[in-house]
């Protein structure tokens, strides 16, 4: 049996430091497309540091497998 556990996305943006900052977000729906994951961060682009700019973003689903 397959059990959803849930998803979680990690935003990454450059801010121009030597890090890249990352922000996450738990309790994501299920499959979401990837015009959604991209728009949510480009609005997490535009809330950061002026010049920033998204590095990327990465989705996490967990499933529980058991008999």
């Amino acid at each position: 049996m397959i059990q959803h556990i849930g998803n979680k996305l990690q935003v990454e943006i450059d801010a121009g430091g030597e890090k890249v900052k990352k922000i996450s977000f738990s309790n994501v729906i299920e499959e979401p497309s990837e015009e959604k994951v991209l728009e949510l961060g480009e609005i997490m682009k535009e809330l950061s540091v002026e010049g920033s700019e998204l590095y990327g973003v990465i989705l996490t689903s967990q499933a529980r497998y058991t008999k």
